[in-house]
């Protein structure tokens, strides 16, 4: 498990899904399951796990590794060591 600069937030699994590439992580909110966009929900249905103004912009599966932005500023990507 890794925790990114983000306070609070800690990446435990990185999986393939069918086509769609997720993360699982744990918040301070909450633990699920995050996908690529603006505020990395998995569908309409899902619970935001991320802060206000973070969003996923790659899931890079082999490696584990995902890259967030806070409020469009990307921020370097992290990886499951």
């Amino acid at each position: 498990m890794l925790r990114p600069p983000m306070t609070g937030l800690t990446l435990t699994v990185v999986p393939l899904v069918g086509k769609q590439k997720r993360a699982v992580v744990t918040t301070p909110t909450g633990s699920g399951v995050i996908c690529m966009g603006s505020d990395g929900r998995c569908g309409e249905d899902a619970p935001v796990l991320l802060p206000r103004g973070w969003s996923v912009l790659s899931i890079d599966v082999a490696p584990g590794c995902i890259r967030l932005a806070m409020n469009d500023e990307p921020q370097d990507p992290f990886c499951i060591a």
